[in-house]
């Protein structure tokens, strides 16, 4: 016997063969605008540095930049040049949109530096760099060689054009790195190999990314859903923050949700109450009382409002978000008492089982409006587990034969003595009739 019985069908995630693109700010180095023949500030979107710190460091300057008309870009594209190794000047940007899992193939061009201090045997064969996507290994890069670089002279650029690096991501965001490897040196003059103090190294621009997305887990239980994570611009930042920054105003952030890896299901089936025995002969026909309840899994802080707060008749603003992003007003934490008809058969147990329609959301909060400069943008990451508002729960009565101990209660409940009485005593007579 079945109540409330609902199917229900589960969008599938993308396609696993199909590359799609990732969002790559400024992948070809041109904002902020360049006057001359280059500068020092940071390309949008960029970090130099450290980005792990939650005060911004990553965003300080510390890549020059050069020009179209002077890189010799086939394209005629600007190109940053990666300045002395050492993690202060690792030039980086977190992928938008990849996820723990997805394939991500990053294309890009590079040269030898063509500073005007650039010694000519600091670029005749060539200049060093890695690249490296987080949760991928290492890959050693080397620039075409320059034999022609004069000193004191802007060099032409010896470009490769659709270099590649691919890596898996281990992470929300992975951090996409590109770090001088040429060795730090002083001036070196005409016949010199210095480096300018570390400032003639190799130069990348034309940067792209596509990645082959992770399948749809619907292992996973609602008690193991992936933490939530905050991040501003290329920075980690605490989730408590994050949630600070969209409750400032209704309109703070704006909630969308992963549609391919957000779906509806209906959880393992648990036992309500207590089962019911049948130890008289006769079919028992009964109402039982029966109350539903469910609730919203979520790590997000309590001023965030997923749930709210018990008793709380006030709406947080990231419940509004939340509300507005998705088109749905859950019933955070919903209770309904049910009458159930049982039919227990003679010598059977009976028990109700339940399954509650559940909803798993997955989705990001973003800043509103976004930011005209990349690194002052607000994003937090989050999965909420709540009550479905378009599953009803399954209700089911469930019977079956009694085990070894509810037959001993049964026979606990109506005792009785041997029959015939005294059966092992002698006879004292007969009985004749």
């Amino acid at each position: 016997m079945c109540l409330g019985l609902v199917a229900v069908a589960f969008p599938e995630a993308s396609s696993a063969d199909t590359p799609e693109p990732v969002a790559v700010i400024n992948g070809d180095l041109a904002l902020p605008a360049i006057t001359g023949n280059g500068n020092t500030l940071t390309p949008t979107g960029w970090s130099v540095g450290s980005t792990s710190a939650n005060n911004g460091a990553g965003t300080a300057s510390g890549v020059f930049r050069y020009a179209g008309t002077v890189t010799g870009h086939p394209g005629g594209k600007a190109a940053a040049m990666l300045p002395q190794n050492g993690s202060s000047y690792e030039f980086k940007q977190r992928l938008r949109g990849v996820r723990p899992g997805a394939r991500v193939t990053v294309t890009f061009d590079d040269s030898p530096g063509i500073a005007m201090q650039c010694a000519p045997r600091t670029v005749e064969q060539g200049q060093t760099y890695t690249v490296q996507g987080e949760g991928g290994a290492v890959q050693k890069e080397l620039t075409e060689p320059d034999p022609d670089k004069e000193w004191n002279v802007f060099g032409a650029g010896v470009w490769r054009t659709g270099r590649t690096y691919t890596f898996t991501a281990n992470a929300y965001e992975p951090l996409l790195t590109f770090a001088s490897t040429v060795p730090v040196k002083p001036n070196g003059g005409a016949a010199g190999t210095g480096t300018n103090g570390g400032q003639c190294g190799p130069m990348i621009t034309n940067i792209t990314a596509v990645q082959v997305p992770p399948p749809l887990d619907k292992t996973i239980r609602n008690n193991e859903l992936p933490p939530s994570l905050a991040f501003r611009g290329n920075d980690k930042r605490n989730v408590t923050e994050a949630v600070t920054e969209c409750n400032t105003a209704a309109s703070r952030c704006t909630f969308t949700a992963e549609s391919d890896y957000s779906f509806a299901y209906y959880e393992p089936a648990r036992q309500a109450e207590e089962g019911y025995i049948n130890c008289t002969r006769a079919t028992i026909t009964r109402e039982r009382p029966l109350r539903i309840s469910s609730r919203t899994i979520s790590d997000l802080p309590a001023a965030a409002g997923l749930p709210p707060a018990p008793g709380s008749a006030a709406r947080s603003n990231m419940n509004g978000q939340f509300t507005t992003g998705t088109g749905t007003t859950p019933a955070w934490a919903p209770a309904a008492d049910r009458t159930v008809r049982e039919v227990i058969s003679p010598g059977e147990v009976s028990w109700i089982e339940t399954q509650s329609g559940r909803q798993r959301t997955e989705g990001w909060y973003t800043s509103n409006p976004t930011p005209a400069d990349p690194n002052l943008d607000w994003r937090l990451y989050t999965v909420v587990d709540h009550p479905s508002t378009q599953l009803a729960d399954r209700v089911y009565q469930r019977t079956g034969p009694l085990t070894s101990g509810e037959q001993a209660r049964c026979r606990s409940n109506r005792p009785s003595a041997e029959t015939p009485v005294d059966a092992g005593a002698p006879a004292a007579g007969a009985d004749r009739g």
